[in-house]
């Protein structure tokens, strides 16, 4: 027993001991092989992120020179260079060689384009390679434009299979594209590093370009940015990765022909490869291997090291133990507690990685191979304002953060990571817990234990919202800048930094002019310092400044613009730049001024209108108070100017207006006033006139004669002699004793005086006018009373043709008033024109003729007929004319082609394309039209063939002295052969005798209307005179016709 305790218990407990020991020698050195792979794992993963970051940034670079292109299809070549210029200064761009634009060029295009570039000042310009081919994609832009980067002008990178493979895979998708591994067009060398280029597309302003074959056909140019994989490497980790290598390999072999970078290893030379892995990346749609292998310094770093200790301290100490069995059996609890500080060593150990993970700033998250949260890190909580707790409580975090939208392309990459693959790193939006969004970068990466078995996955994610508002803000910059407005910016000093080109349009003076000058040379010299001084001190105590100044351009001209400066201060409130915007409002000034001009002043003749002749008048009637003098007004209105402007043409009335006036003003003194009131209305103001009313009256009748006299003399308008002659009302004024308003219409009042004794005389204000006036404005409101009350009826009289046949009657307006029985139309159709009171008339004429068209078509012995209804020109220039008639056949009912319309030829002297496309609007439903008083009108035919017309209508002028007149003879044959000639029907109107019903027929008319076949007589007598139609066609017509009562006697 003894024995067994002296030997077997040591014997035991050594081998016990040993036992523990090579437990925990091999627990620690999986532990350092775990902290190995995790370590080597997040390297190759951060290589990784790194290289994508950095051709996100790079294609972000790209976007920005992609959106110069977004205010205009050209970019000036000092606008390029100065925006490259500011990305070069920006580390974020580190590893660029080269940015520049590459402009799509059909073979049809090539010479043309070799021109311009050569024009520009690049006279060596050529295509390279050459020869012919389909398509050319030429480099037309390079920056920065050195050494050897002038030669690359010109090379057509369509040309390189590789480089078009790119060029195309960008055009199709509208996405930024790199090409395989390249030789850089400024590297000749055959041992030089091999790189790559990035595309990015730009399309035509204006065209769509939302499917390939659109984008193919919209694409005008690439950006493109050339980059040595060496130069992008070192500007991510400098010179060496401490303990790792690296290599990047084009496309998902890996080859010496596909090597694309691989870093030094001259400082470990007598290392070995403890691990090694590859990792395929996709960027912009081309594949990149990344190849890592961990030297043995990089195991030394972060492995535990620690294999070696525990085995000799372990086999010591179960040496010692064994010893201290051996010696006393008290040493058994000092193995224990050994034992269980190794443990606790230990625990330490593998929590020391949580504890760093904790402390990242990135958001991570550890997922079981179920896609179930097992860790995450406190950031959590700063990114989307959710708990740790909050979060591992959800059913599907993923599903809850993830915004919607962003799902679809989240989901495949978490299956990924759910089978232990490593995804593409990808860029997402996240809702936080108070419904704001943040958008995230996130990294994908497998989890392994110490055996390398697959345990879960890890997500890494870096908030990006900053970067994706500063992407926005670029492209906003970039569009702002190249505005419409001038823009100039300058530092603190006022010395200029940047223009862009509207500065250089509207000044003349290009950007390598007046960068690093003051703007003082653009001062006009028409401000003094004091302006200058009080707008500085605006811009000091408001922030800016806003103002019309006057400037000079670098031509000398000196122009007015609209100035806007603004300070720009920084954090510290120091003012660091000034921001100047301009516009040119030249047009503006002369606007201005011609508006103020127009206030006074007649534009077609230079006279002063109605609001400076009020003036004036008023004026005089103040010197003739003040001065006990006399004054006299005279209106003057020509005599058928209308009739000229109908004949001739505007351009004649208006060169008459011109020389009228200009007569007017050489007739009287400087001291009076000439003025143009309208149309073809003058008034003259004659002041200083004898103090005795009939001394002023002959002063005033001499300059009146005068002025006739002078007016009747041939007027020479253009090729044209042409007399005319004028109407003229006086009054004579003294003192306050009469109001301005009351003057002009005395002398309005006696202008139509001596109109109507004949024109080309001068008549003086009699007070027995205004008697006139007030009947005239009595027989206004009792107008629009019946209007209102529908006073008026309609008389019908016939048309008739050869045999005798009625074939449709004329509707003609009669107005029933309760007091003066039936008033003539020629006393109140003149009215109503002048008033506007003839558009209710004549809707009312129209609608009633409708719904009689209506009534007759449901009679056999009437439904034939049409009705005849005058439409003034007033109607026909109504925006609505053709819905209102059409309104009207619709709504009572009638057939569109029993309704004729009567049109004058003065309807064809304005706007004739409109009432030609009125007409045919209606022409379209039915309507039927008639030209009526054809030959008295619009002397030119030429719209005859162009009118959509059914018939012409010979004037009663003409066929009243058909008979004796030869020429009235001679005009009504050339009207029905004119009417024969263009397929038209024509009929007279006027006949009152059977002789000219006869010479008619005999002329080739063959329907009539006048007061030989019927008067306009009632309805009731119409239709009776229909019905008898037939009898008395065979009978003794006259006689029977007259017992009726309706042929005239």
């Amino acid at each position: 027993m003894n024995f067994a305790r002296i030997v077997l218990l040591p014997l035991m407990i050594l081998c016990a001991s040993l036992g523990v020991t090579w437990a925990v020698w091999d627990h620690e050195r999986q532990a350092s092989r775990h902290e190995v792979l995790s370590q080597f794992d997040f390297a190759l993963g951060d290589a990784v992120s790194r290289v994508d970051q950095r051709m996100a940034t790079y294609e972000l670079m790209l976007r920005g020179v992609q959106s110069l292109f977004a205010a205009k299809d050209q970019i000036e070549r000092y606008n390029f260079r100065d925006y490259v210029g500011t990305l070069v200064l920006d580390p974020s761009f580190a590893g660029v060689q080269a940015i520049g634009i590459v402009e799509w060029v059909p073979a049809a295009r090539r010479d043309a384009h070799v021109a311009t570039m050569q024009s520009l000042g690049f006279i060596d310009y050529a295509i390279q390679p050459a020869g012919p081919r389909a398509d050319y994609a030429p480099i037309v832009q390079r920056e920065p434009y050195v050494g050897r980067n002038r030669a690359a002008l010109g090379f057509d990178a369509w040309a390189d299979a590789t480089r078009r493979t790119a060029m195309e895979r960008a055009r199709d998708s509208g996405m930024a594209a790199i090409t395989g591994k390249v030789r850089l067009t400024v590297d000749n060398e055959p041992d030089a590093p091999p790189g790559f280029v990035m595309y990015l597309p730009v399309y035509a302003r204006g065209l769509p370009h939302d499917s390939v074959a659109e984008r193919r056909a919209s694409v005008i140019a690439w950006v493109y940015a050339s980059f040595r994989m060496s130069d992008v490497i070192a500007s991510l980790y400098g010179e060496r990765l401490p303990g790792l290598g690296l290599a990047i390999y084009d496309g998902v072999g890996i080859s010496d022909a596909t090597l694309l970078h691989r870093s030094p290893e001259k400082h470990l030379p007598h290392m070995k490869s403890v691990v090694s892995a590859s990792e395929y990346l996709v960027v912009d749609g081309h594949n990149w291997t990344l190849a890592m292998h961990a030297h043995d310094d990089f195991r030394a770093r972060f492995g535990r090291n620690a294999e070696l200790l525990i085995a000799v301290s372990g086999t010591g100490l179960s040496l010692l133990l064994a010893l201290l069995a051996w010696l006393t059996m008290t040493g058994r609890r000092r193995a224990l507690h050994m034992a269980s500080s190794m443990t606790r060593e230990l625990r330490e150990n593998e929590e020391k990685f949580r504890a760093i993970a904790d402390c990242t700033v990135n958001w991570e998250v550890w997922w079981g191979p179920d896609g179930k949260p097992r860790w995450i890190n406190p950031s959590v909580r700063e990114y989307t304002g959710y708990t740790v707790d909050e979060c591992m409580a959800m059913p599907d975090l993923a599903a809850t953060l993830i915004h919607p939208e962003d799902m679809p392309r989240v989901a495949p990459l978490f299956l990924k990571g759910m089978h232990g693959l490593r995804g593409d790193d990808l860029e997402f939006r996240c809702v936080r817990k108070d419904g704001s969004l943040v958008w995230f970068s996130v990294s994908w990466g497998p989890i392994r234990d110490a055996k390398g078995a697959f345990t879960g996955f890890r997500t890494s994610g870096r908030d990006i919202t900053e970067r994706k508002q500063l992407e926005a803000e670029l492209r906003i910059a970039a569009v702002a800048f190249d505005s419409l407005e001038a823009m100039m910016v300058t530092d603190s000093r006022n010395i200029i930094l940047r223009v862009n080109s509207a500065f250089t349009e509207c000044t003349g003076y290009t950007p390598e002019e007046v960068v690093g000058r003051t703007p003082l040379f653009l001062r006009s010299g028409r401000h003094d310092e004091t302006f200058f001084r009080e707008m500085w001190e605006a811009v000091d105590r408001e922030g800016g400044w806003q103002g019309e100044i006057w400037d000079r351009r670098k031509n000398g001209e000196i122009y007015p613009k609209w100035f806007t400066v603004s300070a720009v201060r920084g954090e510290d409130g120091v003012v660091s730049h000034y921001v100047g915007t301009h516009h040119d409002i030249t047009e503006r000034k002369i606007a201005e001024e011609r508006i103020r001009e127009l206030a006074f002043f007649d534009a077609l003749t230079r006279l002063p209108n109605r609001s400076l002749l009020l003036d004036r008048l008023k004026q005089a009637i103040t010197a003739s108070a003040r001065g006990d003098a006399c004054g006299a007004l005279l209106f003057i209105d020509l005599d058928h100017f209308k009739t000229l402007n109908d004949t001739l043409g505007h351009d004649k009335g208006d060169r008459l207006l011109q020389e009228v006036a200009q007569r007017l003003a050489a007739s009287v003194r400087d001291s009076d006033t000439v003025a143009r009131v309208g149309g073809d209305e003058f008034v003259v103001v004659l002041g200083s006139l004898h103090a005795s009313r009939q001394e002023a009256a002959i002063q005033t009748e001499a300059i009146g004669e005068k002025i006739l006299e002078v007016l009747g003399n041939t007027y020479q308008l253009g090729d044209v002699e042409y007399r005319s002659t004028a109407s003229i009302g006086a009054t004579v004024f003294q003192g306050h004793r009469t109001s301005i308003d009351e003057l002009l219409k005395q002398a309005d009042l006696a202008m139509y005086k001596s109109k109507e004794r004949g024109r080309n005389a001068l008549c003086f204000f009699d007070p027995a006018m205004q008697t006139v006036v007030l009947e005239r404005a009595a027989l206004e409101a009792d107008l629009r009373k019946a209007i209102d009350e529908e006073q008026f009826l309609l008389h019908y009289q016939a048309q008739i043709a050869d045999g005798g046949r009625v074939t449709g009657a004329e509707a003609l307006v009669r107005w029933r008033h309760p007091q003066r029985g039936i008033v003539p139309p020629a006393d109140f159709i003149p009215l109503a024109e002048e008033t506007g009171l003839i558009l209710p008339l004549g809707n009312w004429v129209l609608e009633t003729a409708c719904r009689q068209l209506t009534l007759w078509s449901t009679r056999p012995d009437m439904a034939h007929l049409t009705i005849a209804v005058n439409v003034s020109a007033q109607q026909l220039r109504e925006p609505d004319f053709v819905d209102k008639v059409l309104a009207v056949i619709g709504h009572t009912g009638a057939r569109a082609n029993r309704l004729k319309l009567e049109l004058t030829e003065s309807v064809l002297v304005d706007n004739v394309q409109d009432i030609i496309r009125k007409m045919y609007a209606l022409k379209a439903k039915g309507v039927v039209f008639s030209l009526d008083d054809f030959g008295i009108g619009y002397s030119s035919l030429s719209y005859l063939k162009r009118l959509p017309l059914d018939q012409l209508k010979i004037d009663q002028s003409f066929v009243r002295d058909v008979l004796v007149d030869p020429n009235d003879a001679t005009i009504a044959r050339t009207i029905v052969a004119l009417a024969q000639s263009l397929g038209l029907g024509v009929i007279a109107e006027g006949v009152e005798t059977e002789a000219q019903r006869d010479f008619l027929a005999g002329a080739g008319c063959h329907a009539y209307q006048g007061y030989y076949f019927c008067r306009p007589v009632a309805i009731e007598a119409f239709e009776a005179f229909v019905s008898r139609c037939d009898p008395w066609r065979n009978a003794n017509r006259e006689r029977a016709v007259a017992r009726d009562g309706i042929v005239a006697e």
